[in-house]
């Protein structure tokens, strides 16, 4: 699972400040959540909703921490500056997988070999 990156310049950046405690709680759960679902910053309406008061989004909209995304949701434009895109991540996954693989066959050949 990939981590949910955040520079360490964050607490103190204008748009942060700006936007306030609540909505920054509400942009890293959100966040947390494209990271586990590969959305690439992507956050649907439910979810925003689900998570955090109109208040909150709007805070996040009128910083550009978030924007609109169509009629679907939100979109976090600095994401994929921080963060590796659904298609990396996918990409580390399988040469994970093929390593794990390329190991068991190695540890099974030298165990027959003993």
């Amino acid at each position: 699972m990939p981590w949910f990156r955040l520079d360490e310049s964050f607490h103190h950046h204008p748009k942060v400040v700006r936007a306030g405690n609540a909505a920054v709680g509400l942009w890293v759960r959100c966040g947390t959540y494209s990271s586990q679902y590969l959305t690439d910053g992507a956050v649907p309406a439910d979810i925003a909703h689900g998570y955090g008061r109109p208040r909150e989004i709007d805070r996040l909209l009128s910083t550009r921490l978030w924007v609109e995304n169509g009629t679907t949701g939100f979109l976090m434009p600095d994401y994929l500056d921080y963060n590796p895109s659904k298609e990396q991540v996918e990409l580390d996954r399988g040469m994970a997988r093929e390593r794990q693989r390329r190991a068991r066959e190695t540890a099974a050949k030298k165990r027959a070999n003993e």
